[in-house]
């Protein structure tokens, strides 16, 4: 059996202890997380792979802390896939794992910008007074300096050069005052905004951290900008709008920080073989020309 045959044989049976029989599994998603639909049942499992292979402790850490996140979002009204009763964290084999409800695909209208925008904000508004646990500082960010430390040793000179700009922002990013740092999704991408039966909902959080302002708001846009040019709707009608972005340079330095972030762990993981390496060398490409085009946006 090869070793995710395995795994998926040890989730099957740790959703039999929580009654759950009868099970066809379907993977939705692998790479870092292994994601099953346990169908017929409206419940998929969640396998945090790399993390638990990294380190086990803080991986059960991070499990617990998205478990009491979703709970407290949804209590203030965001839209948000929703652990299962006993979701755990339950340990599968040497992995840990949660069980969540299963939204399935819906056909949706594509987000407006405006919507996609209220979403976000609605988001980082309600994470505002998270307190039910630790949130680490620089959570995300740590994790990409990790995979930037890994990525030294390549030899591909756009790697290189992508590192020289992440140790510069690296400095920026540890002269910031704690409290200009805010409590965050830390990872609210399109692709973590599911369209379910209900609506759109928030899922995936793990990446919860301390970080700069609009650091959500970069997320979202951050991947759309850059693969979409910088007419993209959404963050098009971001920079339109002052209300909303106040600080621009402040923005500018999260939409950084976030493409290096994004950029440095896709090709960490996708090097180490757990990762879209096409996707991870297609936004390498892009990161370096985007970083320098929007700092220029700041010069008078």
């Amino acid at each position: 059996m090869s070793d995710r045959g395995e795994l998926v044989s040890q989730v099957l049976f740790t959703a039999e202890r929580l009654g759950l029989t009868d099970i066809d599994p379907v993977i939705l998603s692998e790479g870092g997380n292994l994601i099953i639909h346990l169908a017929p049942h409206a419940i998929t499992a969640r396998v945090a792979v790399v993390l638990s292979e990294k380190d086990a402790k803080l991986a059960h850490e991070i499990l617990e802390r998205e478990l009491q996140v979703a709970g407290h979002l949804h209590n203030h009204g965001v839209p948000v896939l929703l652990p299962i009763l006993n979701a755990g964290p339950h340990r599968v084999g040497r992995k840990w794992a949660t069980f969540w409800q299963y939204a399935p695909p819906a056909p949706m209208e594509p987000l407006k910008p405006r919507e996609a925008v209220e979403l976000v904000n609605g988001l980082t508004l309600a994470m505002s007074d998270f307190t039910a646990c630790t949130i680490p500082v620089l959570g995300i960010w740590e994790r990409a300096y990790e995979a930037a430390a890994r990525l030294i040793e390549q030899t591909d000179p756009r790697i290189q050069s992508l590192l020289d700009i992440f140790w510069e922002t690296d400095n920026q990013m540890r002269m910031l005052k704690r409290e200009c740092l805010i409590p965050v999704h830390g990872d609210a991408h399109a692709r973590n905004l599911l369209p379910s039966p209900e609506g759109w909902k928030w899922n995936d959080f793990e990446d919860v951290s301390y970080m700069p302002a609009y650091w959500d708001l970069a997320s979202y846009v951050g991947n759309l900008v850059l693969f979409g040019g910088f007419q993209e709707p959404t963050y098009a009608y971001l920079m339109s709008r002052s209300e909303i972005i106040a600080d621009q340079p402040a923005f500018v330095f999260a939409l950084t920080a976030r493409t290096l972030v994004a950029t440095v762990s896709n090709l960490d993981l996708a090097l180490a073989g757990d990762g879209d390496l096409a996707f991870a060398f297609k936004q390498l490409e892009l990161a370096e020309p985007f970083l320098s085009q929007i700092k220029r946006s700041l010069k008078p």
